[in-house]
This record gives C-alpha cells, structure tokens and sequence, in this order.
C-alpha cells in the first residue's frame, strides 16, 4: 500500500504557549491519522464537524477534508 502524505495546516492562537500548541497539533494530527484510516465513516464525520460554528472547527474539517 503506497503512503500518501498530505500537508495539514493547523493554525493556533499566538497566546497559547509553544509547547501546548505542539501537543494540540499533535493530537489533531492523531485524530486525521485515524479520520483517514475510516474511509467508510469520513463523510458522516465531516459532515457532522462541519456543522460546528467556531473558526477553530472550520480550521479542522478544512484539513480533514484534504484527506479525501
């Protein structure tokens, strides 16, 4: 199976300190390793984010939906 790799480009808050926002980059990569790994619950999931109203979702499914 041939690995893709996709450039994700989470954006963080300047007022959160460094190291905490590498560790929330690291889990919102975990959760796209694991969205792209369910091909068959992608869209629903999607879907459902996508309905979220914060600039911070829209910044999410934004990168999820690179994985399709």
């Amino acid at each position: 199976m041939e690995k893709k790799f996709i450039d994700l480009g989470f954006t963080m808050s300047e007022k959160i300190p460094r190291e905490i926002a590498l560790e929330i980059v690291a889990i919102k990569q975990v959760l796209a390793a694991i969205l792209a790994k369910m091909p068959d619950k992608r869209d629903s999931i999607i879907d459902d984010l996508s309905g979220v109203d914060s600039d911070i979702m829209r910044d999410i499914v934004a990168n999820f939906k690179k994985i399709k």
